[in-house]
């Protein structure tokens, strides 16, 4: 290994070259080095484990994990994608949306009616969509309706119309809310035909895309439609045990439907969803394990595409509640 001062001088390179950003030619000016000298120590910091590079192939998935949440949970299939601790948030979304639009790509098939939910990673699977040549292109539904002043992620018909282009079918759009003040108002929506059309379509899509929420108000990063609850709602769903939701229908941990989480929805249901033959789930992160859980025990997906860090998750929180369970039994 190097003498102090020579490691300081690989850390120092390092930091700039791989945290800063800087160019090879930038970092020689600024410590009065050739740059020959500078790709050197960088090479020297790789071989003296001060660097050490990590590639994620976005499409290589963990195949016993999957195995094992498919046979666990009874599901078509699962898509697991590498994922590290330290990694961020919008890392793992962007090749959890790469890994997903590859599946759908692969799996949607002639005539398919295809309905969709909102999410950030549902917006990262539409921008990741390559154009996919089919006899009978999808039509494509929203599952839900729109919020104001809100992410374009959760934006649902500009996902409904960047699915429909990249298969080259046509997206129906959904200009309504979907929250409404009362179910008097939700009910004189549903009576005008365009969005009594949509609502029939419900009925008839045979392929979903769904992300998953986790319960956590107190960050907007998680919940972003948290200022269109009220505190009562938000107190009411805690103590009824959510946990997450699919379009604002939310659930606690067994899977059992919550109390509305506002005085009228417009947008399909767990039961409803429940039905539908082909419902995909994109869903990352260690913080959504009792949300994925929640849906996985409720029955309302039949294919999920995470990442590893939240798939073992599943199994360690199963693992804590069998404990649980085994200790209480022996009292």
């Amino acid at each position: 290994m190097k003498t102090p001062t020579e490691a300081a001088l690989l850390l120092q390179i390092s930091r700039l070259y791989y945290e800063a950003n800087q160019t090879q030619d930038e970092i020689a000016g600024a410590l009065s080095l050739s740059r020959p000298k500078v790709s050197r120590l960088l090479r020297q910091a790789r071989e003296h484990g001060i660097v050490q590079i990590t590639i994620h192939d976005p499409f290589s998935g963990d195949h016993a994990l999957e195995q094992r949440l498919a046979a666990t949970f009874r599901l078509a299939s699962v898509v697991v994608v590498p994922s590290e601790p330290n990694e961020t948030d919008a890392v793992i979304s962007r090749r959890l949306g790469q890994a997903a639009s590859r599946y759908l790509a692969k799996t949607i098939k002639d005539g398919d009616i295809l309905g969709v939910g909102w999410g950030r990673t549902l917006h990262q699977v539409a921008s990741a969509l390559e154009p996919t040549a089919l006899k009978t292109p999808p039509l494509v539904v929203p599952l839900v309706g729109g919020l104001g002043q809100i992410a374009p992620s959760f934006q649902v018909n500009e996902l409904a119309q960047k699915l429909a282009s990249a298969f080259g079918g046509v997206a129906t759009s959904l200009y309504a809310p979907a929250i409404l003040e009362s179910q008097t108002a939700l009910a004189a929506l549903t009576a005008q035909s365009d969005v009594r059309r949509i609502i029939e379509q419900w009925k008839k899509i045979n392929v979903a895309l769904v992300g998953i929420g986790n319960l956590d108000f107190h960050s907007e990063v998680q919940v972003l439609f948290v200022g269109y609850l009220r505190p009562r709602d938000q107190k009411r769903l805690i103590e009824a045990g959510a946990v997450g939701d699919i379009c604002m229908r939310f659930f606690d941990d067994a899977g059992h439907a919550s109390p509305p989480a506002v005085p009228a929805i417009l947008g399909i249901d767990l039961p409803q969803l429940a039905r539908i033959e082909r419902v995909i789930a994109v869903a990352s992160g260690a913080n959504k394990v009792d949300a994925v859980l929640g849906a996985l025990r409720g029955g309302y997906i039949k294919t999920l595409i995470t990442d590893a860090t939240l798939a073992h998750g599943i199994f360690e929180r199963l693992t804590q509640k069998e404990n649980v369970s085994f200790s209480r039994t022996h009292r």
